[in-house]
């Protein structure tokens, strides 16, 4: 790989947050400012130039898409050796099977979910209030804290879940009981377990630490307390430590998680050097501009802002009830380049799920396709993996996966024959045909998957792929045609041409649920998020009355300002007060100005206000002083070198002449 190649396409400051000489690094990446690109072009210049070891590197992620995304990246980038990429909990779990190989110790299964398990310890006349149990659970162990302890650290925290403190606390240890009763762990306790491995085996810790000595962390605003002591463990010694977030997009606050380890960070990691990334790339200005004040009305002022050309104004659409508003979003979307639905490039996000089924509805009656989650209750595919994590060995699942690959191929077999002696049906038996096919096609995805668990973990069971699909979520598959409807939380991450976010109304954003300045922030931030998926068309819409109460447009976007900004004047007073304090630094700034303007790209992402105030402190002479000064280089400074160096040079004959 060459080094500076891989710098040569990126703006000032994703170069500065790649060559960063630390190797403490926070990088403040805002919505659409490119994380990812920095993040692997970090990984692949860090390697490139020998200052880390691709095969000691280890980046986590919080889906197995990103980790995805990222290795595919990396491949692209040139890469040879293999860098570890996961997610947190599937990293880890490999790391804690092999520890119980290593130490001769019974493996224990992982289960998915917790709810069937707090469901097998509470009465059924107590199902009611499974959720808010759940959520107290959820509290405690995102934060490391055991059953013993959760009723005083509860009250400290001034915890109020319905069911009671102590009635809570009786089920988080019944609980934590049935786990070791069963031999089985959640997932939570994947990290938990391979913390407390860590903090009373020196030799386990060290060991780990020699393996993953470069530590790279995505999406850092979402991790909470478990984690964050997870990467404090991993670093010790080390702080070879490169973060990437945005607090303006924490979201999981419900989840645990911190967004203060990003705010605070430079108090959190002394000597880090941070770097901003506050250009975005995705979205049009008049987008960015409605992320803004979103944010602003949620007391989280960003200054992002956007490097690409006008776009068109953000809609807005207000339904008399939830099925006017469903088909006033449906007939919107219809009126949209066909093709733009047939490659997935559109979506509809609403803040809870129960409000996506009145536009699927409303879609479907104009013949245009939705797109859902393949495995979702009830589907073929959730019924095929049902079937296979009832089945107890890895032999068991592998001759499963075989008598099924086996049927569907003697299926094809029979519809050639049937097609070739032109057979006709009647459209029950057809519909009948067409459903048996589909449940067929379906056992034959899961079978494949199967064996990729099985080459993927060399023994498990069914309860085991159960688990691995849902860490994994192999299924995930957006190649069909259609209109994706989303959860807001569920669009992090994804990006779509055109977006509708549906009912930003009073009692749905901020939700209602969101009854303290912290919750109603997090719904503001949330917000942002899904307002910025779109890149070129984002319109907002809500429901005048909802269930039949009366609702409100959203206090988020009450006061929004969806008229065009006039155009900046040119900062001519501000230059001129420039060049009395520094003849060089105003130079620099017209020539930044006017090259960008040339460019067609904004000022900081030729070079940074860092890399100009650098230029004009040290007045480079040659080339090499300045690469040496910025975070240019050899390439762009050898590009840029003679367009600045002259300028420097006419500052010193000023100097001299004066």
């Amino acid at each position: 790989m060459d080094a500076d190649a891989l710098i040569a396409d990126l703006d000032a400051d994703q170069r500065a947050a790649v060559t960063a000489e630390s190797h403490l690094v926070a990088v403040i990446a805002g919505a659409g400012s490119g994380k990812t690109r920095v993040l692997t072009r970090r990984i692949a210049w860090r390697v490139a130039t020998d200052k880390a070891d691709a095969r000691h590197t280890l980046a986590l992620t919080f889906t197995r898409e990103a980790a995805g995304e990222l290795r595919r990246r990396l491949s692209r980038l040139g890469m040879r050796d293999r860098v570890e990429a996961g997610t947190f909990h599937s990293v880890m779990l490999a790391v804690l099977r092999q520890r119980w190989d290593d130490t001769n110790r019974r493996p224990r299964t992982v289960v998915p979910e917790r709810r069937r398990l707090v469901g097998d310890v509470i009465d059924a006349s107590q199902r009611r209030g499974i959720d808010g149990l759940l959520g107290e659970i959820d509290w405690a162990t995102a934060r490391g804290i055991r059953a013993s302890d959760y009723a005083g650290r509860a009250r400290r925290a001034q915890r109020s879940p319905s069911a009671g403190i102590e009635r809570a606390a009786t089920v988080f240890n019944d609980f934590e009981q049935l786990k070791r009763k069963r031999g089985i762990i959640d997932f939570d306790d994947v990290l938990s377990l391979v913390i407390t491995e860590m903090e009373y085996d020196t030799g386990f810790a060290d060991g780990l630490r020699w393996r993953f000595r470069h530590l790279l962390v995505d999406e850092a605003q979402d991790l909470n307390p478990l984690q964050h002591r997870l990467v404090d463990l991993l670093r010790a010694g080390r702080d070879d430590l490169f973060i990437v977030g945005d607090p303006a997009q924490a979201i999981y606050g419900f989840n645990g998680a911190d967004p203060t380890l990003l705010v605070d960070v430079e108090r959190r990691f002394p000597g880090v050097e941070v770097v901003r990334l506050p250009v975005n790339h995705r979205c049009t200005p008049q987008i960015v501009r409605t992320g803004v004040q979103v944010l602003a009305a949620a007391e989280h002022p960003t200054e992002l802002v956007s490097n690409r050309g006008d776009g068109p104004v953000v809609e807005r659409l207000a339904g008399d009830d939830e099925d006017a508003e469903a088909r006033l979003v449906a007939s919107s979307i219809v009126r949209l380049d066909p093709n733009l639905i047939r490659s997935g490039a559109v979506a509809v996000l609403a803040r809870t799920n129960a409000q996506l089924a009145a536009f699927g509805t409303a879609l479907g009656s104009l013949g245009i396709p939705v797109r859902r989650s393949a495995t979702a209750s009830g589907t073929p595919l959730q019924v095929a993996v049902r079937q296979a994590s009832m089945l107890g060995s890895a032999s068991q699942l592998r001759a499963w996966a075989h008598d099924m690959l086996d049927a569907h191929d003697a299926l094809l077999t029979v519809q050639a024959e049937q097609a070739i002696a032109h057979e006709g049906v009647d459209r029950r038996t057809k519909a009948q045909a067409d459903r048996a096919v589909d449940e067929l096609e379906a056992e034959r995805r899961v079978a494949t998957v199967v064996l990729d668990y099985l080459r993927d973990q060399q023994l498990g069971d069914g309860a085991g792929f159960r688990s691995w699909v849902a860490m994994t979520n192999p299924f995930d598959d957006r190649s069909t045609d259609g209109v994706d409807l989303l959860t807001f939380h569920a669009s992090k991450g994804r990006e779509w041409h055109a977006v509708y976010v549906t009912g930003v109304e009073t009692s749905l954003v901020p939700h209602k649920s969101a009854t303290t300045a912290t919750t109603r922030a997090e719904e503001g931030r949330l917000l942002y998020v899904a307002a910025t998926r779109a890149s070129d068309r984002l319109t907002l819409s809500w429901a005048e009355r909802r269930g039949g109460y009366a609702r409100k447009p959203s206090p988020f976007i009450g006061n929004l300002d969806l008229s065009e900004p006039e155009a900046m004047p040119p900062p001519s007073a501000l230059r001129r007060r420039r060049a009395r304090i520094d003849p060089l630094l105003a130079a620099l700034q017209e020539w930044r100005d006017e090259a960008a303007r040339k460019a067609d790209v904004l000022p900081s992402q030729l070079c940074s206000d860092r890399d100009v105030k650098a230029i004009a402190a040290s007045k480079p002479t040659t080339v090499a002083e300045l690469a040496n000064a910025t975070s240019f280089g050899e390439i762009m400074a050898e590009r840029l070198g003679a367009q600045i160096l002259p300028l420097v040079a006419q500052s010193k004959s000023t100097i001299t002449g004066a």
